[in-house]
């Protein structure tokens, strides 16, 4: 597919981040196209727009069959043929990064001033629950001022931690609160200068948004597939790296400008892009 094509994750010489997995991939490009078709999509169309991303097939078959094992996708056999949909969890999945989403590319960034604290801690032994909560903790864009405490501006996403620390089993170790601070001890300007260290994402988000200023249009319909797929993608994770602070905590973040970037090319490409996305399902068929 769109031969010489290169993606924008990797312009400039060297990759914009490190390089997306399987899964990655795949729940980009599940996440993104199959809500269309409540049938779902063959797995050679799977199979096919995954190499275009760079996933060899024996890779791209071995994550379609670990993300059946997940309970993300589900699979139906329809002959000799097999085609996905995603499953409960799936949904629940898409449904969580669409919120996400929709919050990292609004142009409104208003606050009013609460935040969402945590307090947890998690015996020595639990080694592997730690890595689970912080890895959750991160998704949710939480920052870690002291020892045992997490915060983030965005007191909405209470609902969020709650199944986290439930999933986890932690909630006799973990007490949340929402509010604003009292004046006492750190300020909310000393809590994100405590919390985060953005300095190499900021310099990631201005090679992004150089790169993409001089970046010619995808010429064909693979190529703006692909573009568009690898876009989301880029996006996905430039979120997992960015706790979205409010202008009122961070006046001067090139993430924004970053994010009207991305918001832009999403509605120049989407139409044609899922147009093209289930022809190739089509054409599987």
């Amino acid at each position: 597919m769109a031969d010489g094509l290169v993606l924008p994750s990797q312009r400039g010489g060297q990759p914009l981040l490190p390089p997306p997995s399987a899964r990655s991939l795949l729940l980009t490009m599940a996440g993104e196209m199959l809500p269309d078709r409540p049938e779902g999509a063959w797995t050679t169309a799977l199979l096919r727009v995954l190499g275009g991303l760079g996933i060899e097939d024996h890779a791209g078959r071995q994550v379609l069959a670990r993300s059946a094992a997940a309970g993300w996708l589900e699979r139906e056999r329809v002959g000799r043929s097999v085609r996905w949909q995603l499953a409960g969890h799936g949904r629940e999945l898409v449904a969580e990064g669409v919120r996400r989403s929709e919050t990292y590319l609004a142009a409104d960034d208003g606050w009013d001033r609460r935040w969402l604290f945590l307090y947890v801690s998690v015996p020595q032994q639990q080694r592997t629950t730690r890595k689970r909560l912080y890895g959750g903790l991160d998704w949710l864009g939480m920052g870690n001022p002291t020892p045992g405490l997490w915060v983030s501006p965005h007191n909405e996403r209470a609902p969020e931690l709650q199944r986290l620390i439930a999933d986890l089993g932690l909630e006799d170790t973990a007490v949340a609160v929402t509010g604003p601070t009292a004046g006492v001890g750190m300020t909310d300007a000393q809590l994100v200068d405590r919390s985060w260290d953005l300095t190499e994402l900021a310099a990631q988000y201005r090679r992004f948004i150089d790169q993409e200023a001089d970046a010619p249009e995808p010429d064909g319909p693979d190529a703006v597939l692909l573009t568009y797929l690898d876009l989301l993608n880029l996006q996905q994770r430039f979120m997992r790296r960015d706790p979205q602070l409010p202008s009122a905590l961070l006046p001067e973040w090139v993430g924004r400008e970053a994010a009207a970037l991305l918001r832009e090319r999403r509605r120049r490409w989407a139409r044609r892009a899922h147009a093209r996305f289930w022809q190739i399902v089509d054409e599987s068929a």
